[in-house]
């Protein structure tokens, strides 16, 4: 063998992670672009999903705010909606967007 310690995975393993990067940076970059831009009511993020949890009738699930960029995410095993910092208490259409692809 030419190289021992060469696995033949890693030919798809480097693709993967080019991939992957790239994807990482496209949705921050546009995260970024589309924060700078505001919702016309006024409206924070929080109670956008608030008021999409209500009406379809997740009454019972709480919107707790995490630490970080982009941490959002529903923990199924204490049925909570976290959303970070950056989206929260945000009236960018990017943190609303964020904050409904959670709900």
């Amino acid at each position: 063998m030419m190289f021992p310690y060469f696995d033949g995975t890693m030919i798809l393993l480097i693709p993967a992670l080019i991939l992957s990067m790239w994807a990482q940076f496209k949705v921050k970059s546009t995260f970024a672009k589309y924060s700078e831009v505001r919702a016309r009511r006024g409206v924070t993020a929080a109670s956008v999903a608030r008021a999409l949890l209500d009406r379809f009738g997740l009454t019972n699930v709480p919107i707790q705010r995490i630490g970080g960029q982009l941490t959002d995410h529903y923990d199924p095993r204490d049925k909570t909606l976290h959303l970070s910092d950056s989206v929260d208490d945000s009236q960018s259409i990017a943190a609303i967007g964020v904050a409904d692809h959670e709900v």
